[in-house]
């Protein structure tokens, strides 16, 4: 696309005609009586005006030698309402297609690509991989500010059903009849008038005229006891009881749904 360039061209636009007619008119070859259709300057200085304003909108310098100028305009401009610079898209290449980057955290040109400065004033591309979009809630958070991953603070029970086990019978047991241990031949300190030889004796009255003694018992010989302990057994209360239970962890080392991984790009313009 370019505009006239010859001899019979003049440096300013000149005036646009007045309208004639307000409906739509066309072009005719004439005939029975109706003369044929002529544009006239004005026409064409009204087509070239608008399709170099279409070249100057997308940023493209008129080159005479270029044929597809306009047709690259129609891109840009469909692409800046399908696709605003900024934007992260999934893309199923290891390498970004003309006009976009991939998305790994790198400085780029802001006066360059004033268009994708307006969506990063910093220079710098969101490093995306790895990552997912969350739109930015009503309150707590930044525009392209980072969260970690994370779940929801949650607690777990866990309960064992509890089992009376009630009173239980141990085993019955006869034990039978037991002898004491032998002792040696003995006697014991008796009391008054005992049978053995004196051990205490006594004064009693005002003028000691009254005695008594105490003696030992007889002695008895070397002797044993038996006793007889017999069939028993015992019981033994366990009662109603539970236990304390640990929930073992699992899961991945970070929070996933199902996924198939791209790559992001963003558009440069």
């Amino acid at each position: 696309m370019y505009h006239l360039d010859n001899a019979s061209s003049v440096p300013d636009m000149p005036p646009v005609n007045p309208v004639l007619f307000s409906e739509r008119r066309f072009f005719t070859e004439g005939g029975d009586g109706i003369a044929p259709s002529y544009p006239g300057a004005d026409w064409f200085n009204i087509i070239q005006m608008e399709m170099l304003n279409v070249l100057a909108l997308a940023n493209i310098t008129p080159d005479k030698s270029q044929f597809d100028q306009f047709a690259k305009a129609i891109r840009i401009f469909s692409s800046d309402y399908m696709i605003p610079p900024g934007i992260p898209l999934p893309w199923p290449g290891a390498i970004a297609p003309a006009g976009f980057a991939l998305m790994l955290g790198q400085s780029f040109n802001t006066a360059v690509y004033t268009r994708l400065a307006q969506a990063y004033p910093n220079g710098v591309i969101p490093d995306m991989r790895s990552q997912t979009i969350k739109f930015l809630p009503a309150s707590g958070r930044a525009l392209l500010s980072y969260e970690a991953d994370g779940i929801k603070a949650h607690a777990h029970s866990a309960a064992i059903a509890s089992n009376d086990l009630g009173t239980v019978t141990t085993s019955s047991f006869d034990h039978g009849t037991k002898r004491t241990s032998s002792d040696n031949e003995h006697f014991h300190q008796g009391g008054v008038d005992a049978p053995g030889a004196v051990w205490a004796e006594f004064r009693t009255g005002t003028d000691n005229t009254g005695n008594y003694t105490k003696n030992n018992t007889s002695t008895a010989p070397a002797h044993s006891h038996t006793v007889n302990i017999g069939v028993h057994n015992h019981t033994v209360y366990i009662g109603s009881h539970a236990h304390t239970a640990t929930i073992a962890s699992t899961g991945n080392t970070e929070n996933t749904v199902k996924n198939i991984a791209f790559n992001a790009i963003v558009r440069l313009a």
